[in-house]
């Protein structure tokens, strides 16, 4: 019995904690305009915002391009700061996506576009974009339900097993009866680590995320400007570098990145 409330109450604590991390904690205020690397997250998805992020490295001369290979270019630190008197302020994206390319030789440009979609600070942006209520973010409720799922097979498999040997223990007639009832709290936790492979939905627009990919923002410079261009209509825009638009083209163009649901905003990457 000790061990189906422990499981029950484990499931329980765990459940409620993700439907709070759910919750938007920091709604945006009305009349804010998202980023451009965060509308380009609403728009399309990860793969768009490490569009929008190669797009301004190549605008700041922080990369270059090199036979279809995208090759970082090495700056001194105050550059990335943005105390190189050129007035550019690299966000944390653009610091991350520059981070990942590769000097010298450099890599293709779809596998750098794909190691900066995939990287930590796009990931963080789309957890702020959840947290500000644009997002429903897959890690939040997913995962909730998974948990919800697995915590209602934990208990249907824990209580009979706990009650069962629980009773044979007490009639005396099965001594070792015990070691089966506490085994059942194991086996509890084990249906609760199902969940852990469970296959998650794709990132979906809330109805506050979906009113500001209707309209292309308007930029507070000429550059922000050409992000939100890039942000909303991807390679098929002129602010993309026309050796940078070659060298993210890929060979298959059907080809959509595992890792990338495309449209989130209702557009293709």
């Amino acid at each position: 019995m000790w061990a189906a409330a422990g499981v029950s109450t484990l499931g329980f604590l765990v459940c409620h904690h993700l439907v709070r991390a759910h919750r938007p904690s920091r709604p945006l205020p009305d009349g804010a305009v998202p980023g451009p690397h965060a509308y380009a997250y609403l728009v399309g998805g990860p793969g768009r915002t490490a569009l929008t992020a190669l797009t301004a490295l190549h605008q700041a001369d922080l990369i270059t391009i090199v036979e279809k290979r995208i090759v970082r270019v090495e700056v001194p630190a105050p550059a990335m700061d943005g105390g190189d008197g050129s007035g550019h302020m690299p966000s944390p994206v653009e610091t991350a996506a520059w981070a990942l390319c590769r000097p010298g030789r450099g890599a293709p440009g779809p596998r750098t576009q794909d190691r900066i979609a995939r990287s930590r600070a796009v990931r963080r942006l789309g957890v702020r974009l959840a947290e500000e209520g644009l997002l429903a973010h897959p890690g939040r409720a997913a995962r909730r339900e998974a948990w919800e799922a697995a915590t209602g097979l934990a208990g249907f498999a824990t209580v009979p097993l706990c009650l069962t040997a629980l009773a044979a223990w007490a009639s005396g007639d099965h001594p070792d009866a015990g070691w089966v009832a506490s085994l059942s709290a194991g086996f509890g936790l084990l249906t609760l680590l199902s969940c852990r492979f469970a296959r998650f939905r794709p990132e979906r627009l809330t109805e506050a995320g979906n009113r500001p990919v209707q309209d292309i923002p308007s930029g507070t410079s000429d550059t922000d400007q050409a992000l939100y261009e890039v942000a909303a209509k991807g390679t098929g825009t002129t602010a993309v570098p026309e050796d940078l638009r070659r060298a993210l083209r890929r060979p298959d163009p059907s080809y959509v990145a595992n890792n990338d649901p495309p449209g989130l905003g209702g557009v293709g990457l």
